[in-house]
Formats: C-alpha cells, structure tokens, sequence
C-alpha cells in the first residue's frame, strides 16, 4: 500500500495545559473528528491535558482520502500516543472504532518498546478477538437510517434534506466501517495495562457481554461501568462518563508506567 507522507494522525490539543500530570488522548469515534470531544475540557480536573486526533478523511481532514487499514493508522497512532518530546505520562480512550485503534497503537507500542500508557478505556466496542465486526456491520449498513442512527444517533434535519451533505456525513463513516471489517485479530499475551470499560445500558450494536470480553485481552480484569443509552450514550452522558473517567485516571496515574 502506498500512503502519502502526509497521511498520518495529528495531535490536537483540545485545552492546553502544559503543567498538567498527565495527557488524556481521545480517539474520534467511527465518522467523527475531534471537535466531538471538544465537550470535555471544562469537565475534566486541571491536571489533565485533553488531546484527541485528527485522522486522514475525517472531521476537518474530510477532504483527504480516508484511510482504511487498521494496522497503518494505529502504527501512526502509536507514534502520536508516545511523544518523546512529553515525558508526562498519558492514558487513551477511545469510543466505538475508536476504542479499536486505541487498542491496537497500545499494541504497537508494547511490540517496539514504547512508553505504555497509564490507562486503556474503552466505550462501545465489542472486543476485537471476538470476530463480531463483520457479524454486525454489514446488516446495518444496508439498513438505510435507521442503521446509521443506531451506528452515530441522531442525524440533524439538515443533513436529511441535502443529499449531497448526507453523502458527505457519510463517508467517513463508512470508512471506519470498513476499517473494522478490514481488522484481523492477531493473538498476542495480555496487556498489562489498567483497563477501563464503557457502554450504553440499551446499546444495540455492542452486548454487554462482547464489551466484557476486553477483559480476555488483558492481565488485570476491569468491571464494565454502563450508562443510560444506546451506542451513542457518550452524547447524552458526557458529564456522568468524563467524571467516572477522571475518577479512574486518578486511581491509575500513580501506578508504574509499564514498559514493553
């Protein structure tokens, strides 16, 4: 595959905090940009630094071509995740196919000796060794709207009404779709790393028991917090998730940093 040079993940620092302890890294979920978590930067404690990613074709990025393979985005992630120019330590969190480059830079950075961070969270995503994705994608994406609402939520009015602003909305998605129906779960031994899990009560996309099988994939199991929703509870529930979030960070920022 031939990638432009500038096709790569940008940090994007949604509050600039340079005496925070730590940095909170936010990965968009499937179709979004950064700017959806730009909520949580008054919600969050002062000692952390909210950051998210711009990713190639999404967001702000829209008009670059969307890039589809797991492995290069979250290579190039990873790369983002581990600044060597920061010291401080960081935590990721990541929400639907989000959690799912999340996971995977985590991977990477373990395989090439990087810095690990202090927290893995993970929202609305069944677990990746579990072959759901190409079980429950396909029937939603040829299911018209209401597929596509249960996938992101509400779609404005406007949207609706324009065809050619619909489309637009949707090629993102459907490239992070794709991203997960291109995935491969590759064995490898547990992370260990603290782990934290998120989901909607009424998520219709993501079984509260596929979301518990992140624990399968780590060396310390993690309890599964649930929030009233669907899969897009986050939009809804940003307070009660953001506080529950900055509540586990604190317990886990003062735990060694693992190193690969």
């Amino acid at each position: 595959m031939t990638v432009a040079a500038s096709a790569v993940p940008e940090r994007v620092v949604l509050a600039a905090r340079p005496q925070a302890a730590l940095r909170l890294y936010c990965v968009p979920p499937a179709g979004a940009g950064p700017d959806c978590y730009l909520r949580w930067a008054p919600l969050l404690p002062p000692w952390i630094e909210p950051c998210s990613v711009a990713l190639p074709g999404r967001g702000t990025r829209a008009a670059e071509p969307s890039l589809t393979d797991p492995a290069y985005l979250s290579a190039r992630l990873a790369a983002v995740l581990d600044d060597w120019t920061d010291p401080r330590p960081f935590a990721v969190f990541g929400h639907s196919a989000g959690a799912l480059l999340a996971y995977e830079a985590t991977r990477h950075l373990r395989r090439t000796h990087g810095r690990l961070p202090s927290l893995l969270a993970v929202s609305s995503l069944s677990a990746p060794h579990i072959d759901a994705y190409s079980a429950g994608l396909p029937p939603r994406l040829t299911a018209g709207l209401e597929g596509i609402r249960e996938l992101v939520g509400p779609i404005p009015d406007q949207l609706l009404a324009d065809a050619r602003l619909m489309a637009a909305a949707c090629t993102p998605l459907l490239a992070d779709c794709l991203l997960l129906l291109h995935y491969r779960h590759r064995p490898e031994p547990p992370l260990d790393v603290p782990l934290a899990l998120y989901g909607g009560e009424h998520d219709p996309v993501t079984s509260v028991q596929d979301l518990q099988a992140w624990n399968d994939l780590v060396t310390t199991p993690a309890p599964t917090q649930l929030f009233p929703g669907g899969h897009t509870y986050l939009q809804t529930e940003t307070k009660a998730l953001v506080g529950h979030l900055a509540g586990t960070l604190d317990a886990a920022v003062n735990r060694p940093v693992a190193t690969a």
